[in-house]
């Protein structure tokens, strides 16, 4: 599918302002995450909340899908049979949320994915930079390495096309410029800190020589570290995760995780916010092809970590 792709200046979009059309009529946004529970999502939900505060008549509705594709397909017909005028979007399963996001734009409905895209064209995708940011964690660990040993990734669940690009771009990266570098297991943690937990144990009894492990969000790579540490192995293996959120980044300070490529996830969602805001206004149009807003990622490692601020940290 073709997309209009640009570059998110996030300090800029959240800055300006928008005048709505429907001055006088309240407007409905809806915001559909996988969960409510992770702290992604709630960062997400921050950044929308503190850009639609400023409009005294737009409202936001939080729902929890509770990681169930099911689920968000049925919120998703409430947001429609309610005449929410926007849906802010993230699909659990691309494939099957894609007739649900093709009803709501026929209705009318512009919805703005966040992180996974779906399968149809539709207002907006504001996403990570997940197979740049897969690269740049497999340029960082090929380098660490010296471009020999062995990895395992921790892997989103089936369906998630955010963890399978993270996946993909940290492969590419190895297999250009690391062919001397192994990759000895993948296996999907879940998202899950738990269930990393129990699959990096695995790891670790089925590879006595670990150098390192791609953990595709921070819940999973934290919970490597727990495993790792708890097997007395953690200062033989460099982890990394993606995302970026606060306790990663506490830890990475503490020399327990090695990495992971932060994104500012409160901006993303003010962006997300601020792209439905402007389209009902009518600021901006829609198009016939998904616009791509790629918010860009940042090596966060225990040199670098401190360059990400207080009141950046999600």
């Amino acid at each position: 599918m073709a997309r209009t792709k640009w570059i998110a200046t996030v300090a800029a979009l959240v800055g300006m302002t928008c005048g709505l059309a429907h001055a006088q009529q309240t407007i409905k946004i809806g915001y559909l995450p996988s969960t409510v529970g992770q702290a992604l999502t709630q960062a997400w939900k921050t950044g929308i909340e503190n850009t639609l505060k400023g409009q005294p008549n737009v409202t936001m509705q939080a729902l929890d899908a509770q990681m169930k594709a099911e689920i968000q397909v049925t919120m998703m017909d409430d947001f429609i049979n309610q005449g929410y005028n926007a849906i802010i979007l993230q699909p659990i399963d691309a494939a099957a949320l894609t007739a649900s996001v093709k009803k709501a734009e026929g209705k009318g409905i512009p919805v703005i994915t966040l992180n996974t895209d779906t399968k149809l064209p539709h207002a907006a995708c504001v996403t990570m930079d997940d197979t740049g940011a897969g690269q740049l964690v497999g340029e960082q660990i090929g380098k660490a390495l010296g471009g020999k040993g062995n990895v395992a990734i921790l892997q989103s669940p089936p369906g998630a096309q955010a963890g399978v690009e993270r996946e993909k771009g940290f492969r590419a990266a190895l297999a250009k410029s690391y062919p001397g570098i192994k990759i000895v297991g993948a296996q999907n943690g879940q998202w899950n800190k738990d269930k990393a937990i129990e699959v990096m144990n695995s790891f670790l009894q089925v590879n006595k020589d670990l150098d390192a492990v791609f953990a595709v969000n921070d819940n999973m790579a934290e919970g490597a570290m727990i495993a790792a540490e708890s097997a007395g192995r953690l200062d033989k293996i460099r982890i990394w995760g993606f995302n970026g959120q606060k306790s990663t980044l506490a830890l990475i300070e503490q020399g327990k995780i090695t990495g992971t490529a932060y994104t500012n996830a409160y901006n993303q969602g003010a962006t997300a916010a601020k792209y439905a805001l402007d389209l009902l206004s009518g600021a901006k149009k829609k198009g016939d092809k998904t616009d791509i807003v790629i918010v860009p990622p940042f090596a966060a490692t225990k040199e670098t970590v401190a360059q990400i601020k207080t009141d950046e940290r999600w």
